[in-house]
């Protein structure tokens, strides 16, 4: 099973571009495990809350098929960055500086493609 850091905007951008989630992440890591974290899940409760429901970002799917972890206290992007350094796991985002950060830090990315597919960037 292939572990997937969650961050909120990525989840959102995967969402909204209407990929079959399973499908387009197992040709990346395999069967995907979702890693969340609290502050992530906070983040990602406030956009649902935003949305009508014609226009979910299946929050519910995302809590069954995933395991919640532990936090320190810090920024979320920070804590992001550090979970899936010290777990050597990508990194769901399409967040211009937080990918940046990965890729200085030597962590994996996943990002969504023009609303089109997944990739996975390797770290350098």
């Amino acid at each position: 099973m292939g572990d997937v850091l969650i961050d909120a905007c990525g989840w959102v951008a995967l969402i909204d571009a209407g990929l079959n989630i399973d499908s387009a992440l197992s040709s990346i890591v395999g069967p995907p495990h979702f890693i969340l974290l609290p502050s992530v899940l906070e983040e990602l409760s406030a956009i649902q809350e935003q949305r009508n429901l014609r226009n979910t970002i299946m929050l519910e799917l995302l809590l069954q098929r995933s395991t919640l972890v532990e936090e320190k206290s810090g920024h979320t992007d920070d804590l992001l960055l550090n979970h899936a350094k010290e777990n050597e796991i990508p990194l769901l985002t399409v967040d211009t500086n937080l990918k940046r950060r990965c890729f200085e830090s030597s962590v994996d990315v996943i990002e969504v493609m023009n609303r089109k597919k997944l990739r996975l960037i390797s770290s350098l």
